[in-house]
């Protein structure tokens, strides 16, 4: 895939973010460039208006190697999970509501929604201060381990795929999932997916037609 259509597709997964509520001010989205470095938007750039002029490369220690503009302070969320896992080629770091609501309260995330069900038990780093040191971005690292996604108390979420369409759409069944176990708990304990329900949706559902699909969605609405 071209350079430019990844970094494209980092400003449009930021814009769909951007105007689902997903991030404000802040936020990132980063693909992995090469073994050594990644595309990132700056930390300075509005995330409402962001153009591939606001996307950078920076290498694994955080040293520009395209661009002018510095990236986020939290580029080690980005650094470390690239350094820890080589099948993963696109973070995504948002500030979502219902998941932080959950996060607030000591609530586990609960497969309440079939496309949810493809994160898993979703573990949860117990700090709401920022990623913004090396030791952090591994302790984040450390708690996603193997899997797609991780959540920070009170703070957000961390999505990881193998593109940017695919982590950009868990980080959006994540939210939807999220959202549906709020307000079903504000009326009862809601219906959660047995075993056998969450293997047929895995099968049914992990798929990349079915990522391009979702994304092409949130896309149109841009």
């Amino acid at each position: 895939m071209g350079d430019l259509l990844v970094k494209q597709q980092l400003v449009d997964a930021t814009g769909m973010f951007e105007r689902g509520g997903m991030i404000d001010h802040n936020g990132h989205c980063s693909a992995r460039r090469d073994e050594a470095s990644f595309y990132i938007n700056s930390g300075a750039s509005v995330r409402g208006a962001l153009t591939i002029n606001d996307i950078v490369a920076d290498n694994l220690d955080g040293d520009l190697v395209e661009g002018t503009s510095r990236p986020p302070l939290e580029f080690h969320i980005h650094s470390e999970v690239y350094r820890a896992r080589a099948d993963v080629h696109a973070v995504m770091h948002t500030h979502p509501q219902w998941s932080t609501f959950l996060t607030m309260t000591g609530t586990p995330y609960k497969p309440v929604y079939a496309q949810g069900v493809l994160l898993g038990d979703i573990p949860v780093m117990d700090t709401p201060l920022s990623v913004n040191t090396k030791t952090m971005g591994e302790r984040l690292a450390a708690t996603l381990g193997s899997g797609p996604a991780v959540l920070l108390k009170a703070h957000g979420a961390v999505t990881v795929g193998s593109d940017v369409v695919e982590a950009c759409v868990l980080a959006a069944y994540l939210e939807e999932n999220s959202h549906r176990q709020y307000m079903a708990m504000q009326i009862g304990d809601p219906y959660l997916f047995t075993e056998d329900e969450q293997r047929a949706c895995r099968e049914k559902l992990r798929s990349a037609t079915l990522f391009k699909k979702t994304w092409d969605h949130y896309r149109s609405k841009l």
